[in-house]
C-alpha cells in the first residue's frame, strides 16, 4: 500500500511541475509553443490516468483508467511530433500531414474505449507478488501492437525529421535539436522497458514532466542565451570600434580584435600607463573628470590617425561600479572626408563665383550684337510696306526678343547668385504696370485663342513705393509661364491687397490659368535653377527653367512669398505677396485697359517643283521657317508636328527626302525613324536628322542609326541646299535654277 502511495505523491509532484511549465510557455508566443503546451496537457490526463490505475480497487475501474492511459499516449505522441516539426522548421510539413494523423490517432482512440466490450487490445489480471496488495495489470492483444505501431510511426518519422535538422545545422544550434532528440529517446526507452518488462507500475509517466521541463529549459532559456551570448561575443569582437574592459581594481579583462590589433592591447600586462588609456586619463584629470570623451592622435609614419576615446564607468542593475572600459573609435577617415569636404566647398565657391563671372560677361558681349540685329530689324519694319517682307522681319523681332529675354534671365539670375541684385524703390501707379503686363501678353495670348483677364480690387491705393521694375519681372515671369503652358481657356490675373500697418500694406497677385497644372510630386522642384517640369512632354516648349527660379530669389529678396496651389488637370495657381509702402492711399477705381496689336512671324528660299519632301517639328514656327527657307526651290513640302503624325502620313505618300526633327515629345526622332523602317514605309527614302547637337561625332552616330545625314540648328540655307541636291533623285532637281 505504501508502493501506492509514494507512486500517487510522485506523479501528483509531476502534475504540479506541468502546470508550471504550461503556465510559463504562456507567454511565448512561437507556434511550436501552442504543440508543445498540447503535449503536456494530455501528459497531466495520462498522469492522472496512471494514478487511477494505481489506486484501483476493481478490475473494472482500472481498465477505464487504462483506457483513458493508452488513448491520452496517442495525443502526446501526435502532439510531440507536431511540436518536433514546428521546431525544426518543418511548418509545410505539419500543416500537410497534421489532419490526417489527427483522423487516425482519433480513430484508435476511438477503438481502445470499446475494449471493455470486445477486449480486443488487453485484458486485466491481477498481480498480487506484493502480500496484502492488489495491482491490475494488462496482457496485451495483437490490436494493442497496432495501436504501439501507430504511436511510434509518428514518433519515429519525427525523430527523422530532428536527425535531419542536425544533419543541417550549425554548431551553434545543432545542440538544442540533440537536446530534444535526448529527450525523446528517453521517453521511448521508458515506454519500452514498461511494455518488455511488465512492470507493476508505469514509472515512465513521471517522466513527461521532466521531459518537459528540459524541452522547456532547453528552448526559452539554455539555447536563446547560448546563442545571445556567442553572438554577442562574436559582434562585439566584430566592431569596428575598439573595446578594453577593466574589473572594479583596474585589471584589464578584455579586449577586442580591434583593441588588439590597432593597439597591442594584451589581457595580461595590459594597464592604465598604456596608451591611449594613459593620454585620455592625462586630458580627463586635467579637466577635473573622472569619465568622459576625449580625441586621441598618434601619428604611424606619415600617417596621422584620429580617435575618439570614451571612458566610462561600468555599472551593474542596481548601480553599483563593476569596473570600467574604454570604447575607442576611429575617426580618420571622418577627418579627412571633412578636411575633402571643406577644399571641395572652397573650390566649389571659386568655380561659382567664376561661373557667375562668365555668365555676366557672356550676356553682356551676346546683347551687344543682337541689340544692333533688333535695330537694324526695326528700320526694316519701318521703311518697307511688303507685308511679306514684313512678316519676315516681324518673326526676326519676335525670335529675338525672346533670346534677349533668356540672356536677360540669365544674367538676372548671375547677379543674383553673385549677390549684386539690388533693389530700387520708386514711386510707382500700379494701373500702369497692369496695363503694360496687359499689352505684353495679349497678343500671345491671342495668337493661342486664350483669354488673358486683369482683376484689380477698385480699393487698392492710387499709388505704391516699392521697386517697380522687379514686381513687373515677377508678374511678367509668371504670367508668361501660364501662357506657354496653357492651350486652352486662359489666364486670369487678380490683384488685392492686406493691410499689414499704417503705411504698409501686401500687394498680392493670384496668377491663375486653365492649363495641365502641375503635379504634386513636382511642385517641390517648381523653383529649382534649370530644372523644367514634365521636360519631355513640353519639349516644344522654349525656355531655360531660370524663370520661375528668379521669381522665387526676386519675391524673397522683397521680403513676400511665393506658394502654387495646382490641380492636375484643372490648372494652376500661383500667389505672390510682397509688402509695399503706400504712397497715395486714395482709392485707384477701376482698371482700364488699353489694348494694342502687334505683329506675327518668319525667314527663306531654292528649285526641284516635282521633287516631294516630308518635314517634322514639333514646334510650328520651326516649320515655317524651313518652308520659307525653301519657298523658291518650288520642292513641294508636306509638314507633321509629331512622330505619330510621321508616320501616319508615310503610310499612304511617297517622298523623295524626309527631314526629320530629333527632339520631340512622346516619340523622338529616332524613335520615329525606327518606326517608319520597321513598318517598311517609304522604303530607302533617305531620313536627314535636325537637331540642336551640333558635336563632334554626331554624324557617325546618326549614319550608324541609318540616317542619310544631319542638319544642326539654326538651319543653314546653303547646308540645307546642298543637302537636297545630293539625295533628292537628280532627274528632278534643275541645278542651274538654284538660287
Amino acid at each position: 500500500m505504501l508502493t501506492k502511495i509514494i507512486y500517487v505523491v510522485i506523479d501528483t509532484v509531476a502534475i504540479v511541475d506541468i502546470i508550471i511549465i504550461i503556465n510559463a510557455l504562456h507567454g511565448v508566443g512561437a507556434a511550436y509553443a501552442k504543440w508543445l503546451k498540447r503535449t503536456l496537457v494530455a501528459a497531466i490526463v495520462a498522469i492522472i490516468a496512471n494514478i487511477l490505475i494505481a489506486s484501483s480497487f476493481n478490475a473494472f475501474g482500472a481498465e477505464i483508467a487504462y483506457c483513458v492511459y493508452f488513448a491520452s499516449i496517442d495525443w502526446i505522441l501526435y502532439f510531440l511530433a507536431g511540436f518536433c516539426l514546428l521546431y525544426t522548421g518543418h511548418d509545410k510539413v505539419l500543416k500537410r500531414v497534421s489532419l490526417p494523423v489527427a483522423v487516425m490517432m482519433a480513430a484508435d482512440s476511438f477503438l481502445i474505449f470499446f475494449n471493455p466490450l470486445f477486449k480486443w487490445h488487453f485484458t486485466i489480471y491481477e498481480n498480487t507478488a506484493t502480500p496484502g496488495v492488489v495491482f491490475y495489470q494488462t496482457a496485451f492483444d495483437q490490436l494493442y501492437y497496432l495501436h504501439l505501431t501507430i504511436d511510434y510511426t509518428v514518433l519515429v518519422v519525427a525523430l527523422l525529421f530532428i536527425i535531419l535538422k542536425i544533419i543541417k545545422s550549425y554548431d551553434m544550434y545543432r545542440v538544442k535539436y540533440l537536446i530534444i532528440l535526448s529527450v525523446l529517446l528517453l521517453v521511448i526507452a521508458m515506454n519500452l522497458a514498461y511494455i518488455t518488462l511488465s512492470l507493476v507500475l508505469d514509472a515512465s509517466v513521471i517522466f513527461y514532466a521532466v521531459a518537459g521541463t528540459l524541452i522547456y529549459f532547453c528552448t526559452e532559456i539554455f539555447v536563446p542565451r547560448r546563442l545571445m551570448n556567442i553572438s554577442v561575443g562574436r559582434a562585439v569582437d566584430d566592431m569596428c570600434e575598439g573595446l578594453i574592459l577593466f574589473d572594479i581594481s583596474n585589471n584589464c579583462i578584455y579586449a577586442n580584435a580591434f583593441a588588439r590589433s590597432r593597439f597591442g592591447v594584451n589581457i595580461e600586462t595590459f594597464d592604465l600607463s598604456y596608451e591611449p588609456a594613459a593620454s585620455v586619463l592625462a586630458a580627463l584629470n586635467e579637466e577635473g573628470s573622472q569619465f568622459g570623451e576625449k580625441p586621441y592622435e598618434r601619428v604611424l609614419g606619415s600617417v596621422t590617425e584620429h580617435y575618439s576615446v570614451r571612458y566610462t564607468s561600468l555599472l551593474d542593475k542596481r548601480g553599483r561600479s563593476i569596473g570600467s572600459y574604454f570604447l575607442i573609435q576611429d575617426r580618420t577617415e571622418e577627418v579627412f572626408y571633412l578636411h575633402e569636404i571643406e577644399d571641395a566647398r572652397i573650390n566649389a565657391d571659386k568655380a561659382n563665383q567664376s561661373k557667375s563671372t562668365f555668365l555676366a560677361n557672356m550676356s553682356h558681349e551676346i546683347r551687344t550684337p543682337l541689340n544692333s540685329v533688333l535695330g537694324m530689324n526695326e528700320m526694316i519694319l519701318r521703311s518697307t510696306d511688303d507685308p511679306l517682307l514684313k512678316e519676315y522681319a516681324g518673326s526676326i523681332k519676335t525670335s529675338g526678343e525672346m533670346l534677349l529675354g533668356l540672356i536677360n534671365d540669365i544674367l538676372d539670375f548671375s547677379k543674383i547668385e553673385a549677390g549684386r541684385m539690388e533693389l530700387i524703390e520708386t514711386d510707382y501707379d500700379l494701373h500702369h504696370l497692369l496695363n503694360d503686363c496687359y499689352q505684353f501678353f495679349e497678343q500671345p495670348a491671342s495668337a493661342k485663342d486664350l483669354y488673358l483677364h486683369i482683376n484689380c480690387d477698385r480699393s487698392i491705393p492710387r499709388r505704391f513705393t516699392g521697386d517697380m521694375v522687379h514686381i513687373r519681372q515677377v508678374l511678367t515671369n509668371v504670367i508668361s509661364n501660364a501662357v506657354k503652358y496653357t492651350k486652352e481657356g486662359g489666364v486670369t490675373l487678380k490683384i488685392s491687397t492686406r493691410q499689414i500697418g499704417t503705411d504698409r500694406t501686401e500687394l498680392v497677385a493670384e496668377i491663375s490659368d486653365t492649363g495641365d497644372g502641375i503635379s504634386e510630386a513636382d511642385i517641390p522642384y517648381l523653383f529649382d535653377a534649370f530644372k523644367r517640369i514634365n521636360e519631355k512632354e513640353n519639349a516644344s516648349i522654349q525656355g531655360t527653367g531660370l524663370g520661375l527660379a528668379i521669381t522665387h530669389e526676386l519675391v524673397t529678396m522683397m521680403h513676400g512669398s511665393i506658394y502654387v496651389d495646382s490641380t492636375p488637370g484643372a490648372g494652376s495657381t500661383f500667389t505672390i505677396m510682397i509688402p509695399q509702402k503706400i504712397a497715395d492711399p486714395t482709392p485707384a477705381g477701376e482698371l482700364v485697359i488699353s489694348k494694342t496689336y502687334d505683329e506675327p512671324s518668319y525667314k527663306e528660299s531654292f528649285r526641284a517643283p516635282d521633287a516631294r519632301i516630308l518635314i517634322v517639328d514639333d514646334v510650328p514656327l520651326n516649320l515655317k521657317v524651313a518652308c520659307a527657307l525653301l519657298r523658291k526651290t518650288l520642292v513641294q513640302i508636306d509638314t507633321a508636328t509629331s512622330g505619330d503624325e510621321a508616320i501616319s502620313v508615310c503610310a499612304y505618300r511617297k517622298y523623295d527626302v524626309i527631314l526629320l526633327d530629333h527632339r520631340m515629345p512622346k516619340k523622338d526622332g529616332i524613335e520615329t525613324f525606327r518606326e517608319i523602317s520597321e513598318k517598311g514605309l517609304n522604303y530607302r527614302t533617305p531620313v536627314v536628322m535636325l537637331t540642336a547637337n551640333a558635336l563632334n561625332g554626331v554624324d557617325e552616330e546618326y549614319r550608324r542609326l541609318g540616317f542619310a545625314g544631319y542638319l544642326s540648328k539654326p538651319i543653314d540655307i546653303h547646308a540645307l541646299e546642298a543637302l537636297l541636291i545630293d539625295l533628292l533623285p537628280k532627274e528632278k532637281v534643275e541645278l542651274t535654277a538654284i538660287l
